[in-house]
């Protein structure tokens, strides 16, 4: 948003809805107003520097941050009441307030339904430069000037005063007494638009029964006066923003001696714009790791031109089917690699439980040579009668293997004796 050139374009149904703003909110719903583009389908979010705003709106508190956000917030918990011809919309300003912390940034956007009344108005709509009306210090003077700037062709426009009150967004027992709302009111309004727009009024009061009932405002054209407008901070689409940041990244991505190129620049900013960040990404890969101008000889038969390798590959996005590949093969090595990894993971716990076995027959074998010869021998029975009965049959026999077996199974009483100690 270009502070000088501007432009608020508001539906005609907007500015007679009915609301009340700070001239603080007021002033963000202009410049928030004055962003949205005329080629817009739907609204983007608008980023804003706290700092520059707290510029605009002269804060002088030393947490101008808590000021901001108390505007705000302020803001997105106001509502207005907009009248149709079938309905009538009560709605809030914000859909949505982000802030950045340590980046001092706010992301805003307007509330959906308002698209109707600032995006894509053909007809019933009055617009005006946001330098003009960014001036202005009362909120009924900006609402005054709308009001009469739909009419200004006209020359005249005549309100019921309880209707005028109504779209002023005031409550029934605020200036109850005419001489308060004409003073507060009408005349700072006259006083400010004269001095400071390109528009300027004088008024008549129609008296109905014993009060005044209607104004009507006779409205003037005037040059505006040469009054330098304030500066306004730079309100910038968060989407561009965005793809300003994706297009940093991108850059990087591209072999060294390419990143500074004007006409590859141009060609990944048409694919940006037409697909995604993932999209044109997948395909510098592709390029960079098929190209022989980045690697030669890898691809034979083929030129060395980098840019109309990558021009083809996004065109046909080559990218897709060369990282599903490259996916498949990583996920087949790091399936590899998992079973290899189980594979001696088991292997070392086998060897360990082998090492853990023969440290503990070496001390069974020890424990048995320290036996006195009547435990070794109360051993020996325990051992036989440890025996299965086929077992036992063999060791009575004296069978061939009879005593290896009887000094197995003491072996293993002795083993198990160790292990509980």
């Amino acid at each position: 948003m270009k502070g000088n050139y501007a432009v608020v374009k508001k539906a005609n149904s907007l500015i007679e809805a009915s609301y009340k703003l700070s001239i603080n909110e007021q002033r963000l719903v202009l410049m928030l107003a004055a962003s949205v583009k005329v080629a817009d389908t739907n609204f983007q979010s608008y980023r804003i520097s706290v700092k520059d705003f707290a510029r605009l709106l002269n804060l002088k508190n030393k947490n101008i941050y808590k000021e901001v956000e108390k505007i705000v917030v302020g803001l997105r918990e106001k509502t207005l009441k907009i009248t149709q011809s079938n309905s009538v919309l009560h709605i809030g300003w914000l859909s949505s307030i982000e802030y950045f912390t340590g980046e001092g940034i706010l992301d805003l956007c307007f509330d959906p339904k308002l698209k109707p009344f600032l995006l894509d108005l053909n007809e019933r709509f009055t617009s005006y430069k946001l330098k003009l009306i960014i001036q202005l210090r009362s909120s009924f003077s900006v609402r005054i000037y709308e009001l009469l700037k739909q009419y200004e062709r006209l020359g005249t426009r005549i309100f019921d005063l309880d209707k005028l009150k109504m779209i002023l967004g005031l409550e029934d027992d605020q200036y109850k007494l005419y001489a308060n709302f004409k003073r507060k009111v009408i005349l700072v309004a006259q006083k400010e638009l004269t001095a400071k727009t390109d528009i300027a009024f004088d008024f008549e009061e129609i008296k109905i029964g014993r009060g005044i009932g209607k104004i009507k405002f006779i409205i003037r054209t005037q040059n505006a006066p040469e009054v330098k407008p304030p500066a306004l901070p730079e309100i910038v689409d968060a989407k561009e923003i965005k793809f300003s940041e994706a297009m940093r990244i991108l850059i990087t991505l591209l072999p060294a001696k390419y990143q500074e190129m004007a006409s590859i620049k141009k060609i990944l900013m048409e694919y940006l714009r037409k697909h995604d960040f993932d999209y044109v990404a997948r395909n510098i890969e592709y390029a960079n790791d098929g190209s022989n101008a980045v690697n030669p000889g890898v691809s034979l038969g083929k030129g060395s031109n980098y840019r109309n390798y990558l021009a083809k590959a996004l065109k046909s996005d080559f990218g897709l089917p060369y990282q599903d590949d490259k996916n498949i093969q990583k996920l087949t090595e790091e399936e590899a690699k998992r079973k290899a990894e189980e594979e001696a993971k088991e292997r070392r716990k086998k060897n360990e439980q082998e090492r853990h076995e023969r440290e503990i027959a070496a001390r069974a074998e020890v424990y048995l040579k320290n036996l006195s010869p009547e435990a070794l021998e109360t051993l020996k029975l325990e051992a036989i009668s440890q025996l299965e009965p086929k077992l036992r049959e063999l060791y009575d026999k004296k069978s061939l293997g009879s005593e290896m077996m009887l000094r197995k199974a003491m072996e293993e009483i002795a083993m198990h004796r160790i292990k509980i100690d």
